[in-house]
């Protein structure tokens, strides 16, 4: 099979890489993944992607020099900018839509030097002042449009450390996503009758909430909270090393039991009752170790944000998706709903599923490319513009 009919797609976890490889047809032709020891160790990780792509060439007998790349970083932030044009007759809407991207990127490249644009959005559209959902094609009754972007950058020292790990075995970087966010747009279509909906991503590092109202991006945040804070509140709290505290943690999310035990081990116990007995941990206080990190996430991720279009908390479906969020997977109970949401649910995601969303994100985006450039009359520029958050 020819490499251009192909598309491989890496999800950079913070405690898992994971490779996938399609064909036209959107088929997994190859799947693999390994489990990084240290995020920071730099030669650790690239070694486990030659590794993966060694094993994923042999699958496909077909050599791989280009990959899309999706990935989470706790340091990832978002610029938020309005831009007011007056309407040109004329220009297209696609036009238009270009010269306030345009403007927008001047901004960036003026204020924010030291920052990189991963994605952008525009999370609304206003035209006189009024909301719409999309531009119309005739703009004659109107006199100005308002874009508000946002836009998700990481440091460029930061980039440039990620894109290192890639460069050591050769491989080129067609395109780079947030994950969290690819996979809330691929996830939204399976919850299209809400009107508002937020997806809390528990990683091992971080947490992030992308919020979607009417299923417009609404808001996209980042804290350096994840997985690995609950591992080390067990490990304080109970007074046992870390590496107990995630076994008991991971046996935590596997379990089907209610929690109950007389103290006494036998053969009927689970694996996690049986270590929480040996270790005389209480399960109650388990419980209560791992809601209070939780409900801090949300919290922390909630305070002191703007969410735009006046979204009540009581109209929001919180879906949790991430390695972090199986800990309300099968177990018995759920966290308090404290604020109010209208339901709090928990999203079973597999790992080929999220390198999936990652292609159907980089087809569309292909797309939206490819149709921008054909509606626009000064080509070259329109393109040299796509690929200016693109290009490593």
């Amino acid at each position: 099979m020819n490499e251009g009919n192909m598309d491989t797609v890496i999800d950079l976890g913070s405690s898992k890489v994971k490779i996938s490889t399609f064909d036209q047809k959107k088929k997994i032709i190859s799947y693999f993944s390994e489990k990084i020891d240290d995020r920071e160790n730099i030669e650790e990780i690239s070694s486990i992607i030659k590794k993966l792509i060694k094993y994923s060439e042999k699958e496909i007998s077909n050599h791989i020099e280009d990959i899309n790349l999706i990935f989470d970083h706790q340091n990832f932030f978002t610029i938020d900018i309005s831009i007011k044009k007056n309407i040109d007759h004329i220009k297209s809407p696609s036009e238009l839509k270009f010269d306030a991207k345009q403007e927008c990127t001047q901004i960036i490249n003026s204020c924010y030097k030291d920052q990189r644009i991963i994605q952008s959005f525009i999370s609304s559209i206003k035209l006189d002042k009024i909301e719409l959902k999309k531009i119309p094609k005739d703009l004659k009754d109107y006199s100005d449009i308002i874009f508000e972007f946002k836009l998700l950058c990481i440091s460029v020292e930061n980039f440039s450390y990620l894109k290192s790990i890639f460069s050591k075995n050769n491989l080129e970087i067609k395109n780079t996503f947030c994950s969290s966010v690819v996979r809330s747009f691929n996830y939204m279509n399976n919850f299209k009758n809400e009107k508002s909906i937020a997806f809390l991503d528990i990683g091992f590092l971080r947490s992030s909430l992308v919020l979607f109202k009417n299923s417009n991006l609404q808001l996209i945040k980042n804290i350096p909270i994840g997985g690995q804070s609950i591992t080390k509140d067990i490990s304080y709290m109970m007074k046992i090393d870390l590496k107990d505290s995630e076994e008991i943690k991971h046996l935590f999310n596997k379990s089907e039991t209610d929690f109950s035990y007389s103290g006494e081990i036998n053969q009927e116990e689970n694996s996690l009752t049986k270590k929480l007995i040996t270790k005389k941990i209480s399960i109650d206080l388990l419980k209560k170790v791992i809601l209070a990190r939780v409900e801090e996430i949300l919290n922390l991720l909630f305070v002191d944000t703007q969410i735009s279009g006046s979204i009540e908390k009581e109209e929001i479906l919180l879906v949790l998706i991430g390695g972090g969020s199986k800990l309300f997977d099968k177990n018995s109970f759920n966290f308090e709903n404290s604020n109010n949401y209208k339901d709090i649910i928990f999203y079973e995601e597999t790992d080929k599923e999220i390198c999936k969303s990652g292609l159907e994100y980089v087809l569309k985006y292909n797309q939206e490319k490819e149709n921008s450039i054909k509606n626009n009359k000064n080509r070259g520029i329109f393109e040299k513009f796509f690929n200016l958050f693109q290009k490593i």
